[in-house]
C-alpha cells in the first residue's frame, strides 16, 4: 500500500510539473502569435498533444487557465508587496519587476481571443483593487505620482512586456530598461500633467468581450 501511496503522489507531482510547463509555454506561444495552434503549445512543452488535449479540451480552456494563473501571479506579488513595511517604494519597485517577470502583462494581448468564465472577471477585479491599493499606499507616502491608477499600471506593463525580438535574453533585457524609465516617469518629481483620463476598469473589461 505504501508502494502505490508513494507511485500516485510521484504521478501527481509529475501530473503537476507537465501542468505547469503546458501553462508556461501557452503563455509564451500565445502571446507570440494569438492565433497559434494547440499543437505549437504541446511542442513548446514538450508534451504530447494526447496529453495536452486530456487536460485541456479546447483552446478555449487553456487560453482561461493560462490568464486565470497570469492574474493569480499579480496577485501574489502585489500582496507580497503590501505585506512589505520597509521603503514603499522599493516595494512598489520589486512589485513591478515581479508583475513583468512573471509574464502576466502579456494576456492583454489575449482579450477578445475567446470568451472569460465569470471566475476570470472575479480574479481581474480582485487584481485591480490590489494593485489600486498598493498604489494609494505609495502614493500616500509621497513617493508615487497622485494621478497614476491601477489600468494605467496594467496597460504599461502590457506595453513592456509585449516587446519581442525573438531573442529571450535581449527581450528580457529590454524589457528591464523600459521598465526602468516608466518606474523614473512614475516618481512624483517627474510628474507633469497628463493628456486626457486614465483608461478604466470598464474599458479594459470590454476588451475580453469576443
Amino acid at each position: 500500500m505504501e508502494g502505490t501511496g508513494a507511485a500516485l503522489s510521484g504521478r501527481r507531482r509529475e501530473a503537476r510539473r507537465n501542468d505547469a510547463l503546458v501553462v508556461d509555454a501557452a503563455r509564451e506561444v500565445f502571446a507570440a502569435h494569438p492565433d497559434a495552434p494547440m499543437s505549437a503549445v504541446a511542442e513548446r512543452a514538450g508534451v504530447g498533444q494526447g496529453s495536452l488535449y486530456r487536460r485541456y479540451r479546447t483552446k478555449d480552456e487553456l487560453l482561461h487557465r493560462v490568464c486565470l494563473e497570469g492574474m493569480h501571479a499579480i496577485q501574489a506579488h502585489a500582496r507580497q508587496a503590501l505585506a512589505d513595511d520597509g521603503d514603499p517604494w522599493e516595494s512598489f519597485e520589486r512589485f513591478m519587476r515581479g508583475y513583468l517577470d512573471s509574464g502576466a502583462g502579456v494576456q492583454l494581448s489575449l482579450a477578445g481571443t475567446f470568451t472569460p468564465g465569470p471566475d476570470l472577471f472575479a480574479a481581474a477585479s480582485e487584481t485591480h483593487a490590489l494593485i489600486q491599493t498598493l498604489i494609494d499606499r505609495t502614493a500616500s507616502a509621497g513617493r508615487l505620482r497622485d494621478d497614476i491608477t491601477a489600468a494605467d499600471l496594467s496597460l504599461l506593463v502590457a506595453q513592456i512586456g509585449g516587446l519581442r525580438l525573438n531573442a529571450p535574453e535581449r527581450d528580457r533585457e529590454l524589457h528591464h530598461r523600459y521598465l526602468a524609465l516608466v518606474l523614473q516617469a512614475l516618481r512624483p518629481s517627474a510628474a507633469a500633467p497628463l493628456p486626457g483620463p486614465p483608461a478604466t476598469a470598464a474599458e479594459i473589461e470590454d476588451r475580453w468581450t469576443p
